[in-house]
């Protein structure tokens, strides 16, 4: 019997596995659960996801919302809600940041926040000015008939009042979006059915805005509560406060909301990103300028005092750090450089303890309660900024820098030495100065995710490397009842072969080794030899990976994804070179832009090679993670570090093979990655890490017979092609 949610599928057939999946989803969903989805590449996830989501959202009257963090599935996403859209009458929204729609050029956020607030107010009092205008023209009409000279008075009363509304409405309009001022006179259903009439790009709903001299940004958000479908980034539902934003134009709350999250995998950083709080040294001056401005007309009392002290006890603990070791101060160059001001594993903070000698000696005792004066204060001034804008005496809405500066140090007091939290200094230098940052890292996201997750009415979490899933739900805190799902590729076996090649395990201490970077570069060189095509080399590390490139000696092209370098040149040239049957050499590193989310499919790759394990650098910063981690669940060095890094090398080895009718070799060069490696290395073995179906493919292979097992796969490829 055909299952009604079907008639959202928009394929003519469906991949093998997808209406397993998308029964499975279904069921989850109605049960009002969360899905753990892993499909490797060609499985159909998003589709096996959004067809079930939809059909339940229509039938529970919710809505569909899909975020990713990766531009190109996004751009996938609207492609698959366009055929969706082809045969049922779903409202899709697609949202992008604001910036990016608006037509004010430069226009920072609370600006705009103000000029919209300022706009609805002075539609409010035109409004009422039309009125009090209409009410003159009465006392004026009744005084002509009957000659009362009260009313004459009271006809004055009403023209000072008119007057004043008038010079109002004078500020008012210099300090509004004339863009929305539009949107609001006037009626908006031709755009409505332009929206709704196709699945419009954030670009397109941007031109179309700009053609008709309105703001796309302020036309989305209107028609966001009729949305089935949101498409969306990461920050807008794991950001609480744009969250908030958000469900507010959708008239929502979290119970009405289905959720699906692409790329699973990144939520745990991502949540770390989106709540860890800063607070740098230039804010510190400008909140102490600010209060030192207003300290006659707003008492602060000692905040001024408090903010010196911070400023002080910032600098020379810097300071002090930076010309301990010889160079020290000249490396710091225009990126944040971490300084160490709390023990990674033991969280007792040396600054903080620092600060509260300081803050003693100068007569501070009770710093919390001045911590509150500085808010009042920043508060107060917040008001005054605000004033101002409204004004028109600021062509910008400032930002209190000690509202700031005092929510800052008041979530530091009480979190900095909590193991769900990690304080570290930072430098950076601008121009010839160098100026700090304090930081309260967050290490543990559950805190951040398991509100959102517990709250919605269902949800789907999506991946290609999710597994293991009781990890995911550890770390996220995901407390309901789950769906766990696994397909594993589904494409002919023969046409992919995974090596694992018996090479020197290539620990930190051991890269260095002449022998063992002879060893490596040989097979590198067998690889790129022996590949039909392109060849896409990932390395632990970028300076590792400069090293190699220089070691390596062929008469191909070899491209270098350099750090801080956009890699869209290379990899379109690269993409080119193997489309057009050419081959090249692609070299990259593990924790950049091409592990992930970047289509290497047919003839644009043919074979990766992952060299190492390529664990993330074990800083302060990893190293408080794993300890939290510990300290919380009980597996720090496993959830934290082991389990990222496989899921990394899972989304690499990812990059080839995507279609049924592709084909590619995928090869692991480390002694770690090898089956025999379980027994003989114990610990320091990752083979076991990969989930059970990838292991079965991996086959060891010593490092002078890698030549021969390539040669032999494509020797295979070619004969099957010929037959056929």
């Amino acid at each position: 019997m055909k299952k009604d949610y079907l008639h959202y599928f928009p394929k003519s057939s469906c991949y093998p596995n997808q209406p397993e999946a998308m029964e499975a989803i279904h069921e989850a969903l109605v049960k009002k659960q969360v899905v753990l989805f892993e499909g490797a590449c060609g499985t159909g996830k998003t589709l096996s996801a959004l067809v079930p989501a939809l059909h339940v959202a229509k039938q529970e009257k919710k809505t569909v919302v899909i975020a990713t963090n990766v531009h190109q599935q996004m751009a996938q996403f609207i492609e698959e809600a366009r055929e969706i859209q082809k045969r049922n009458a779903i409202k899709v929204i697609v949202l992008k940041g604001k910036m990016l729609m608006c037509p004010k050029p430069n226009m920072d956020y609370d600006t705009c926040s103000l000029l919209r607030d300022n706009t609805y107010k002075l539609l409010e009092h035109e409004k009422d000015s039309a009125e009090l205008k209409n009410e003159i023209k009465s006392v004026k009409d009744k005084q002509k008939r009957i000659k009362d000279t009260g009313l004459i008075e009271l006809q004055r009363e009403l023209s000072r009042e008119s007057d004043k509304y008038d010079r109002q409405l004078h500020d008012l309009k210099k300090n509004s979006c004339d863009k929305l001022l539009e949107i609001l006179r006037t009626n908006t259903d031709e755009f409505r059915s332009w929206l709704f009439s196709g699945v419009r790009t954030p670009e397109e709903v941007a031109d179309w805005a700009f053609s008709n001299d309105i703001c796309g940004y302020e036309l989305l958000k209107r028609y966001m509560k009729e949305a089935d479908l949101l498409i969306c980034n990461y920050h807008h539902f794991l950001n609480e406060d744009i969250r908030t934003n958000v469900l507010g134009w959708m008239d929502k709350s979290l119970q009405d909301i289905i959720v699906i999250f692409d790329e699973a995998h990144n939520i745990e950083s991502a949540a770390r990103s989106h709540s860890s709080m800063t607070l740098t040294e230039l804010t510190i001056n400008r909140a102490l300028d600010e209060i030192e401005a207003n300290k006659d007309t707003m008492p602060s009392g000692d905040a001024v005092t408090f903010l010196g002290v911070l400023e002080n006890t910032l600098k020379s603990t810097y300071n002090y750090i930076l010309d301990k070791k010889f160079g020290e101060r000249e490396r710091v160059g225009g990126d944040w450089r971490d300084i160490r001001i709390a023990d990674p594993e033991e969280r007792n903070d040396m600054f903080r303890a620092k600060l509260l000698m300081a803050l003693e000696r100068a007569g501070i005792k009770k710093p919390d309660e001045t911590i509150e004066r500085i808010r009042s204060v920043g508060l107060n001034i917040d008001k005054f900024y605000e004033q101002q804008f409204n004004e028109g005496k600021s062509p910008v809405k400032k930002i209190s820098s000690s509202l700031a500066a005092a929510s800052f140090l008041s979530n530091y007091m009480k979190f900095s030495n909590d193991r769900g939290y990690y304080p570290i200094l930072s430098v950076r230098r601008l121009n010839s100065d160098i100026y700090g940052r304090l930081e309260l890292f967050t290490c543990i996201p559950k805190n951040v995710t398991a509100p959102l997750f517990n709250s919605i009415h269902a949800g789907v979490l999506m991946s290609a490397t999710l597994s293991p899933f009781e990890t995911v739900k550890t770390t996220l805190g995901i407390a309901r009842e789950t769906c766990e799902l696994t397909f594993g590729l589904s494409f002919p076996k023969e046409k992919r072969l995974t090596i694992a090649v018996s090479a020197p395990p290539l620990f930190a201490k051991d890269r260095d080794n002449p022998q063992t970077k002879e060893i490596v570069t040989r097979v590198l060189t067998d690889i790129i030899e022996q590949s039909d095509g392109n060849v896409l080399i990932f390395f632990p590390s970028y300076n590792e990976a400069v090293q190699y490139k220089n070691r390596l000696k062929c008469s191909v092209p070899v491209f270098l994804d350099e750090v801080g370098v956009s890699a869209q040149g290379i990899r379109d040239e690269f993409f080119r070179l193997g489309e057009n049957g050419k081959k090249a050499v692609l070299i990259s590193y593990m924790w950049g832009t091409l592990t992930e989310g970047v289509d290497y499919k047919d003839g644009r790759g043919r074979t990766v090679v992952i060299v190492g394990v390529g664990y993330p650098a074990l800083n302060d910063r990893m190293r408080a993670i794993e300890s939290a981690y510990e300290a919380e669940f009980g597996h720090g060095w496993d959830y934290a570090v082991e389990v990222p890094t496989i899921r990394k090398v899972r989304q690499a080895l990812g990059r080839v093979v995507r279609s049924p009718n592709d084909y590619g070799v995928r090869v692991l060069l480390d002694g770690r990655y090898t089956q025999s490696s379980a027994k003989r290395m114990g610990k320091y073995s990752v083979f076991n890490f990969f989930p059970d179906e990838e292991r079965t493919e991996i086959v060891d292979v010593a490092p002078e017979r890698v030549k021969y097992s390539l040669m032999n796969f494509f020797n295979d490829i070619r004969r099957a092609q010929t037959k056929n």
